[in-house]
């Protein structure tokens, strides 16, 4: 028989171990409940909730609506479509486990986003997790939320199947910021793609137009483009576009442009904004014009940026939305801005290339052509005129007395003269024929595709008539004369060396026949048609 002290010191032992007991119940409560984790237990006849679902995501208000709608939980996750509680034994599942609930998944959940990443089966022991799985859901509310799903055996159910454990969390925001981490590597790689194609750029065109679909894919717009300015920005043409599959090019549509005809999209452009517009059914009042095209293009919403080469505005690129409408991301414009940086510098350098080329083939003054370009082109002229059976005419024009109005003059007077007298000559040939200067005061001409050598005189002697109308040089007036010699192909040589120096010879001839003339060359020199 107990003692009274003994009794009491046993009461007070069990009061110390309840209590301790309901504080660790409080304290594993409390933990349970602040969890951004849902746990509960599934079987056959009821579903508890223990925790405050989802919580943390900003749904506040889930715990008091799930409480009082427990059947909410079967809507989103209801396991016993996943699990059959009826099966018994292991030895059923070898066969169909993984299958069997996936297929059981598959009709509960957004098929298209639904991901395993663990096996179906991962083990039967306790403690360890029988199914692992990623998904989308739809709360009561409609809101669309990704969640972790993992699935355990109760103890002492390994074989039943009757109970489990479920936990269920919210990876929302993790799989956002896995998403906007996975879209700018994605965009970064794609920038890095463009700016190496750009560095060679042996081939600007294709350049251009594979950027543009590899920048439009990736931000999904329907259409992306390139609209280059010219003419001083009075003119903008659509120089090069990518369109989605199903989308409309309209590229043969945007030639020629006026920029006047576009007010506000050239005042935005011009102003250094961005053209942001998030639905084009909103456009201001004085974009009327603008929308009415857009509309007819059926685009929903647009991003332009400005393309500036040498810091000054050369053109625009832009993607157009052409399903939906909807703000673009700040990340993404600020990397198509990079793209825009990329693609100017490689229309400044594009310039820089042709122009250099330009100077290397063309005379700086006049802006002829120039002794290389010259032959090269006799060369391709005798080598096509010979297919087409034709003749070719190659005629050495010099100035007469042009050192005596440069020395009296001035130089200044001089280099207008030979300005004005290659605009001249410009007026006397057809677009196909060419023009160059070849020397100090000397120009040759090249006439391909020609009947006849009448052709060539006719021709001469329109020159020398318009060359002799009067010029104006700094108050000064003065009738400037030329002497011309003439050589055919292939009835004088079919060398063209030899055609350029027979035509230097009958010019010679011209001057020593008192100047302001023109001869055909010939052995003898002394035969004018």
């Amino acid at each position: 028989m107990k003692v009274h002290g003994e009794l009491k010191g046993e009461i007070a032992g069990r009061k110390q171990a309840e209590d301790a007991l309901h504080a660790s119940e409080v304290r594993y409560r409390n933990l349970f409940e602040n969890s951004p984790v849902s746990l509960w237990e599934e079987d056959a006849s009821e579903v508890k909730v223990y925790i405050d679902t989802l919580r943390k995501s900003g749904a506040s208000d889930f715990r008091e609506h799930w409480e009082k709608h427990p059947e909410t939980i079967r809507e989103c996750v209801s396991l016993l479509k996943i699990l059959d509680v009826n099966r018994a034994t292991l030895e059923m599942y070898k066969a169909r486990d993984k299958e069997y609930l996936l297929d059981g998944l598959s009709r509960v959940f957004d098929k298209e986003s639904f991901t395993v990443y663990g096996e179906a089966l991962i083990a039967f022991t306790e403690g360890k997790a029988l199914f692992e799985a990623e998904t989308v859901i739809h709360t009561f509310d409609g809101a669309k939320r990704h969640v972790s799903i993992r699935i355990s055996l109760a103890p002492g159910c390994e074989k039943t199947w009757e109970r489990v454990f479920v936990s269920l969390a919210d990876i929302t925001a993790q799989k956002q910021t896995e998403e906007a981490l996975r879209h700018k590597v994605n965009f970064e790689k794609t920038m890095a793609g463009i700016s190496a194609r750009f560095a060679l750029l042996s081939d600007f065109d294709n350049a251009v137009s594979t950027s543009l679909a590899d920048a439009g894919r990736l931000v999904g717009a329907g259409r992306a483009y390139l609209f280059q300015l010219r003419d001083k920005g009075d003119i903008m043409d659509n120089t090069h576009e990518w369109c989605d599959r199903g989308v409309s090019a309209e590229i043969q549509n945007l030639q020629n442009l006026p920029s006047e005809a576009f007010p506000w999209w050239m005042a935005k452009l011009r102003s250094g904004s961005v053209i942001h517009i998030p639905d084009v059914s909103g456009l201001p009042p004085d974009a009327a014009v603008e929308k009415e095209l857009l509309e007819r293009q059926g685009i929903k919403s647009l991003l332009v940026l400005q393309v500036y080469a040498e810091k000054k505005l050369v053109g625009f690129i832009g993607f157009d939305n052409v399903i939906t409408t909807g703000a673009w991301c700040e990340v993404d414009i600020d990397l198509l801005q990079i793209m825009a940086e990329i693609i100017g510098v490689a229309i400044a350098r594009k310039k820089t290339e042709a122009l250099m080329r330009h100077m290397a083939y063309h005379d700086a003054l006049t802006n002829l052509p120039n002794r290389i370009l010259f032959h090269d082109r006799l060369q391709r002229a005798v080598i096509l005129t010979k297919r087409a059976g034709k003749l070719v005419a190659a005629m050495i024009l010099d100035l007469d007395c042009f050192k005596t109005i440069n020395d009296s003059l001035g130089h200044r007077a001089g280099d207008l003269m030979l300005k004005i007298v290659a605009e001249r000559l410009t007026q006397c040939v057809r677009e196909g024929d060419t023009i160059a200067r070849t020397g100090g005061d000397e120009f040759a001409i090249i006439l391909p595709d020609l009947f006849h050598a009448k052709d060539a005189a006719l021709v001469a002697q329109k020159i020398i008539w318009t060359l002799y109308q009067p010029l104006h040089l700094d108050g000064h007036i003065i009738a400037a004369t030329a002497s011309v010699g003439i050589s055919i192909y292939p009835s004088d040589t079919d060398n063209t060396e030899e055609l350029v120096m027979k035509a230097d010879i009958a010019m010679y001839q011209a001057k020593k026949l008192g100047k302001n003339t023109y001869r055909f060359y010939n052995p003898d020199m002394n035969t004018q048609v």
